[in-house]
């Protein structure tokens, strides 16, 4: 009982979290695609099949990190945790400045599309068996995955390159195209730290 519940509440976190403006920083948008990308190096074995279906693995986590992408809300907020007292002795707050992005449920639809992709690799290129069982511990691992970054360090997830591959190639193309799309994601992505002034227009646009 205790397990079904604690899946449970994983997943509401997961889908929850994609309707949340959260902060874009380094761990979530650089990490995972860079461990994942080294995972497939690692693994990868050369051969003229291997290369074709890992081109065909590129093209398709290009077009999906791209569709999330254009639905991708972007927004920079302004939240004072700190303040000083001026000559008065009034409370002056210090803003912090944070990028943050919403995926809602075009991401979400993105992530099934790679979750079927996988499930289709694991049943026809794999082998492995395909069930109802196998289905939901498929889902329940990707989105521990997701939402539990350490997850992805324990080895638990998956060990074929090709599902590796997946993964960092999806990752990868959406925080390049999150990059792309928006200057504000962009100097958070790439650690420049004097901000631009954003025109009014630009941010509704990303709304």
């Amino acid at each position: 009982m205790f397990l079904p519940a604690v899946i449970a509440v994983i997943f509401i976190i997961f889908i929850k979290d994609q309707f949340e403006f959260s902060a874009i920083g380094w761990l979530s948008y650089w990490f995972i695609p860079i461990f994942c990308l080294y995972q497939f190096m690692r693994t990868f074995v050369w051969s003229p099949l291997n290369a074709v279906i890992t081109v065909g693995l590129i093209i398709v986590a290009t077009l999906v990190g791209h569709y999330q992408t254009a639905h991708t809300k972007i927004r920079l907020e302004e939240t004072g945790n700190r303040y000083f007292r001026d000559a008065n002795g009034q409370e002056v707050p210090v803003y912090k400045k944070v990028v943050t992005a919403q995926g809602g449920r075009h991401y979400l639809y993105g992530w099934l599309m790679i979750l079927g992709l996988q499930l289709v690799i694991e049943g026809l290129y794999l082998h492995e068996l395909t069930s109802i069982d196998h289905l939901f511990e498929a889902a329940y691992k990707e989105v521990a995955a997701d939402v539990l970054i350490f997850y992805r360090l324990t080895g638990a997830r998956h060990s074929s390159w090709i599902l590796w591959g997946l993964t960092a190639f999806s990752s990868l193309s959406y925080t390049l195209f999150l990059a792309h799309k928006s200057p504000m994601a962009k100097m958070v992505l790439f650690g420049k730290k004097t901000y631009k002034h954003i025109s009014e227009h630009e941010e509704r646009g990303t709304h």
